[in-house]
């Protein structure tokens, strides 16, 4: 019950904003339910999806989501492999700052749903790229981060040891790992137009001394030096083998260090996020709980700490 317990730490430490921080998460997803079934019935997708079964769409995995999704709130019933619609959403009010940031992010991404369904295309990530950015580094995304980085012992690690962080992208999970830890932090990802944006990051903050730069796959990364962990922060469904990326990571990190993952799963609570992800750049549906323990698993680890809670798993595992 990670999330459970540090929301309940900040209700204590600042009930108004714990409070501001639920009501925030309520009315981002009215909101994009509210607005994947507007583009779904003004498109005439939502007609579709009641005749035509979900893995004839060119695009399955985000058929197959987006059938989840308005099942999961209750806006559908399913039939066989086609769904059946039994009522509309009444377009919700937005008064949280933290809202008003992040629904946007659904208005872009929703607009490439129609051509995404239908002929499998995806926007080129040039195009998307500042919706990936807020999509990967908002009040939810940095909650879990926050989470991730206390509940496996991260913050607990000293100014000597060094954090690899696998693909941050937008840079949040990097500056999460500053603000939080002492440690020193190499940002590896495969994107030099990502790094780019990570080091300009660093700089404002102040941090140039503690961070260095890998470009490299995530499958194949060979780090300058065994590290004392390595974080992974939503990349197990934005990587092309993220089996081979748990096994790289395995291979990088000290016989005594250990892994720390926070991961959206494939679960009511994250399915709209996995819809939004998909039109971004990520290249499947997050994994189910059971999938992502057997992948930490067959990679090496020993998984030592599993918290589950509002469809996110933070995990630590140690190298066997």
């Amino acid at each position: 019950m990670a999330f459970s317990s540090y929301l309940l730490r900040k209700f204590f430490a600042n009930p108004g904003e714990a409070l501001r921080i639920k009501r925030a998460g309520d009315e981002v997803r009215a909101y994009a339910v509210w607005k994947l079934y507007e583009v779904l019935e003004g498109s005439g997708l939502l007609a579709k999806l009641q005749e035509q079964p979900w893995w004839s769409f060119g695009d399955r995995d985000l058929a197959r989501v987006v059938c989840d999704t308005l099942v999961a709130e209750g806006l559908a019933d399913r039939a066989g492999d086609v769904i059946r619609v039994k009522r509309r959403p009444q377009r919700p009010a937005i008064t949280t700052r933290e809202a008003a940031d992040f629904a946007p992010v659904f208005d872009r991404a929703f607009l490439y749903l129609p051509r995404a369904l239908e002929t499998g295309e995806k926007p080129p990530q040039s195009e998307v790229r500042a919706e990936m950015a807020k999509l990967l580094d908002n009040f939810a995304t940095r909650l879990e981060m926050e989470v991730a980085v206390e509940e496996t012992g991260l913050s607990k690690l000293g100014e000597g040891a060094v954090i690899a962080d696998l693909y941050p992208r937008s840079g949040a999970s990097t500056m999460v790992l500053l603000e939080r830890t002492r440690a020193r932090v190499i940002a590896v990802d495969p994107y030099r137009e990502n790094l780019a944006m990570v080091e300009r990051l660093v700089k404002l903050a102040g941090q140039e001394a503690r961070v260095s730069y890998v470009q490299a796959p995530l499958e194949e990364a060979k780090l300058p030096e065994k590290v004392d962990a390595v974080f992974m922060a939503e990349v197990v469904h934005w990587t092309f083998s993220p089996r081979l990326a748990l096994a790289r990571a395995r291979e990088n990190v000290k016989r005594e260090g250990f892994l720390a993952v926070a991961q959206s799963t494939y679960s009511s609570l994250g399915l709209l996020a996995a819809a939004a992800g998909l039109l971004l750049g990520a290249l499947a549906p997050p994994p189910a709980s059971g999938e992502l323990r057997r992948m930490i698993r067959e990679a090496g680890f020993s998984i030592e700490k599993w918290l589950e809670s509002l469809g996110v798993v933070i995990a630590k595992a140690a190298p066997e």
